[in-house]
């Protein structure tokens, strides 16, 4: 076992307009396993949380008030234009797991694309959310998954996605979840799956396994198959992340499902209960048939900035996006410890 935390605290002065001296504490953390730098300021706090922690409630009830009006994925549109697979695809038209819908994504970015949705969910308040209803998007969405892997085993890579809100990339308010299949690997899965192999090489372990034996300062909660944890070096706002000991989706069980499932909304109630509205998550997987060595499949959970009248982003500036730097506010073990009582609730 050889995981190392690294970091590193420096201290930061800059002189203000009349003299005084401010110090500012900045903790750069690397990834152990991709290297990847974050950098904890938790000076910004209070500059960024009006942005990305503070609600405008009524211009957001506005705003979800007015996209009711001919939204696709409510009745009656959704009986009208949601797309059908075809039997090269599927057997079935469209997937269904009680009122929730699997149907092709009209606009494909990928070999096989599929939108989840219920026509019975518009607005989804995170600190209402409940654990059966992502259940029952999961659930879609996996049979999905391997039928559509059943039909096409070129499509070896799948991923589930969520983008909730405009500022994380959501063009409808409507509640929806994706999911996305292709040939080759997704490139940050592709990222995990080769660092993953190389420390299965030089360490003759499974990296995944030796972190959770290590990371006691970052645990949330184990649950069945599912472990819960914040990452050591962030990528972005209030990041959550859960190892699943199984190498790829097809080995997933119902227990899985309602594990994660839990945890999901366990983490979107904290996100609600602490001013957020937007976020990002993904589920991902290794190889569909047989894994890949050394790597477990996982999901990733983070905020987004709020959505606002005039939106600023926040986290998608030249130093995130593309010098790939992290620059977040929360120590991830505050957020764990806050986090567990969450859990707890469940």
């Amino acid at each position: 076992m050889a995981i190392t935390f690294r970091r590193e605290c420096k201290t930061v002065e800059v002189q203000a307009a009349d003299g005084t001296t401010m110090r500012y504490e900045l903790e750069y953390r690397w990834d152990p396993l991709t290297a990847r730098l974050s950098v904890l300021c938790p000076h910004l706090r209070e500059k960024w949380t009006e942005i990305y922690r503070v609600r405008d409630e009524s211009w957001l009830a506005e705003l979800i008030a007015a996209s009711t009006t001919n939204c696709p994925f409510c009745r009656p549109l959704i009986d009208q234009v949601a797309a059908k697979f075809a039997p090269d695809q599927l057997d079935e038209e469209t997937i269904r797991v009680d009122d929730v819908r699997v149907f092709p994504n009209l606009f494909p970015r990928t070999d096989f694309e599929a939108v989840i949705t219920s026509p019975e969910v518009h607005h989804l308040p995170l600190n209402e959310c409940q654990p059966a209803l992502l259940s029952r998007f999961l659930q879609a969405a996996l049979d999905c998954i391997k039928k559509a892997h059943n039909k096409n085993a070129q499509l070896r890579y799948p991923v589930i996605g969520g983008n909730y809100l405009p500022p994380a990339g959501a063009s409808l308010i409507h509640y929806h979840m994706q999911l996305s299949m292709q040939q080759y690997p997704f490139e940050a899965v592709r990222e995990l799956i080769e660092a993953s192999e190389q420390y299965a090489k030089q360490e003759s372990g499974n990296f995944w396994v030796d972190l959770m034996a290590v990371n006691q300062d970052r645990e949330i909660v184990r649950s069945g198959d599912v472990y819960w944890y914040a990452p050591f070096a962030p990528s972005g706002f209030c990041e959550v992340r859960a190892i699943v000991t199984k190498p790829s989706f097809r080995t997933f069980t119902a227990e899985d499902v309602k594990s994660l499932a839990n945890g999901l909304a366990a983490v979107l109630q904290y996100y609600g209960d602490h001013g957020f509205a937007a976020f990002n998550f993904i589920l991902y997987s290794g190889r569909m048939v047989s894994g890949n060595a050394g790597f477990l499949s996982g999901l990733q959970i983070l905020a987004r900035p709020n959505p606002r009248p005039n939106y600023l982003n926040i986290d998608s500036w030249y130093m995130p996006l593309l010098l790939r730097q992290a620059i977040v506010l929360e120590r991830p073990e505050e957020l764990a410890r806050a986090l567990r009582d969450y859990f707890r609730s469940d």
